[in-house]
């Protein structure tokens, strides 16, 4: 039986593979690449994320910029996001959007850019004003910028009108709605306060970036959408900081990583800081518009020897499918990558090298990060992309960025424990400065293709050839709030001896945004036995499954239990 393809007209749409009879997959076996790169005269794209041109190591050209793969237009087809670090050589950065056409190309439109004050850093996409188009947040080396989407792929710097006010150094973010009240909030990590003076090696020698613990850690900021009690006779949003009533503002950091979702199985989103060299948080909700951390306390702040790391991406999944979330970050050289597993209540216990993530991950210095099934076995793998940000000692300073360039990594998991196959990394095998990573179906043929900022470099864009298995992907919508994207949303996918569940949570990774819908690989499964929905609101609803290798779209059905709209709607 063939894989269902959709929209077959994309100009870098995959070759139809094969699935074989005889248990629904066949074996790879054969070291081909997993990804494929999709260069500028396939896709379209030529962002190239040029960094200032100063030469006396400004902090932020290492740290980098993210990217964002979402539908911003509504017209179905997934758009991509690149944040720039600095435009024509100058100090501000910038957001660029590349539209997807109906033949899958990224040129058929205009680019459009909006532009930052200071060095581009982050990007969240989240609709705060539940007319079904989402917003953009640009965060940067100075006052962040929130855009409004108007619509007709136009946007608008709506900043001071949404009374959105974060002057810190503002890095990764994601939104969530804290308070269950059907409007997205806003939850934005910031780094540390920097300061504009040349850097130099610690204990003397050649000149490079400083470590982030010369300058100043800073507090995080939370913002309430107030847009519905607003009197304003504009259709834009309007935010509160409520970062110290929330009692977010006791406590500082140096804040890269963020994600949002229920860690603690009271049906209330908590907030995770992932902090750089300092421990992590773990903002557990209060239910009452407050938060308290509690990492230390639940076994996510450090590492199992009770030191803070460099800490960078994080992700939640289930990875070992016990129901219960885990979580996964990225971190420096010298550093493994810790996988903190959830063990019931809460708690948290880095169980890195059981995982067999450990000697696999100390060689390198990681950033973007995704948790998501490569292959469509029913376990979600780990994709971390990476690139140093200081020279080995000795290394000469030119040419400039080559010691700072490392490989990323594919890590392949069987029922919790992973290994890494360097044949199917591809393009990912090349060494690259690498920062953000975000995923999403851009060819629409069911599986997760690969967005990667580099620093220096174009964009690359990755096509997934490795699933052979088939999928389910579930959009998960709320019909009272304009019909967008339920975020926070715990979606199950049930087939026959299998459950798998899944967070629908686009803001996690580094500096980026995911594709916001919820996607799960079924292996050789033939047929969806039911989709089950934890809304954001608390409420839970089960759905008739049916077919795989077609997307679901389920909108939440009123509290009277007569569905809004269409409940469930597929595609293939």
């Amino acid at each position: 039986m063939g894989r269902h393809r959709r929209r077959l007209a994309c100009a870098w749409a995959l070759p139809l593979i094969a699935i074989g009879t005889a248990g629904g997959c066949i074996d790879r076996g054969n070291g081909e690449p997993a990804f494929v790169s999709r260069p500028a005269v396939a896709t379209g794209i030529r962002f190239v994320n040029t960094p200032t041109k100063r030469r006396d190591y400004p902090l932020a050209d290492i740290t980098g910029s993210g990217c964002a793969i979402a539908d911003l237009d509504g017209d179905g087809r997934p758009d991509i996001v690149a944040v720039g670090l600095a435009r024509d050589g100058g100090d501000d950065g910038f957001l660029t959007i590349h539209w997807q056409g109906p033949d899958g190309r990224f040129d058929g439109a205009p680019v459009t850019t909006l532009d930052l004050t200071g060095a581009g850093m982050g990007v969240a996409v989240g609709d705060l004003t539940n007319d079904g188009l989402p917003e953009l947040l640009g965060t940067c080396v100075g006052p962040d910028r929130l855009f409004h989407n108007l619509g007709q792929r136009e946007f608008r710097d709506a900043t001071a009108e949404a009374g959105y006010d974060n002057p810190a150094w503002g890095t990764s973010a994601c939104f969530v709605d804290y308070d269950r009240d059907g409007w997205l909030d806003l939850f934005v990590v910031n780094y540390v306060e920097i300061d504009d003076r040349p850097c130099s090696r610690t204990g003397g020698g050649p000149r490079d970036y400083c470590p982030p613990h010369r300058f100043a850690p800073t507090i995080d900021r939370l913002f309430r959408n107030v847009t519905a009690s607003s009197s304003a006779a504009s259709a834009g949003p309007r935010l509160e900081d409520v970062t110290a009533a929330a009692g977010l503002a006791a406590a500082s950091g140096a804040g890269l990583g963020v994600t949002a979702g229920d860690l603690t199985g009271d049906g209330w989103p908590d907030l995770y800081v992932a902090n750089d060299q300092m421990p992590n948080r773990l903002w557990v909700n209060l239910r009452d518009g407050r938060f308290r951390d509690e990492a230390v306390l639940r076994g996510c702040a450090v590492d199992a020897v009770g030191r803070p790391q460099a800490s960078m991406g994080v992700a939640i999944d289930d990875i070992d499918a016990d129901g219960e979330w885990d979580l996964f970050l990225t971190h420096l050289e010298g550093e493994y990558h810790t996988l903190y597993r959830g063990v019931g209540g809460g708690a948290f216990e880095d169980r890195t090298a059981a995982a067999g993530l450990a000697a696999a991950t100390l060689p390198f210095t990681g950033f973007g990060v995704a948790a998501f099934d490569v292959e469509h076995d029913g376990d979600p793998d780990l994709v971390c992309v990476s690139g140093r940000v200081q020279r080995d000692a000795g290394a000469p300073e030119a040419p400039y960025w080559e010691p700072y360039r490392q490989r990323g990594q594919i890590l392949l998991n069987d029922l919790g424990r992973f290994r890494e196959d360097r044949r199917l990394a591809g393009p990912l095998d090349e060494a690259c400065i690498a920062r953000g990573l975000a995923t999403g179906d851009l060819d629409g043929d069911g599986d997760l293709d690969i967005v990667v900022n580099r620093t220096g470099e174009p964009l690359l864009v990755l096509a997934n050839e490795a699933a052979e298995g088939h999928w389910v992907r579930v959009r998960a919508r709320l019909p009272e709030c304009g019909r967008r994207d339920a975020i926070g949303a715990v979606v199950t996918v049930v087939t026959p001896g299998r459950s798998v569940r899944r967070l629908l949570q686009p803001g996690m990774g580094y500096l980026s945004s995911h594709e916001p819908v919820v996607h799960v690989g079924v292996g050789d499964a033939r047929m969806v036995e039911r989709i089950e929905v934890a809304w954001p609101d608390g409420s839970m609803t089960r759905h008739a499954g049916g077919a795989v290798d077609r997307i679901y779209e389920i909108d939440r059905p009123a509290a009277d239990g007569v569905p809004r709209g269409d409940e469930e709607t597929g595609e293939q």
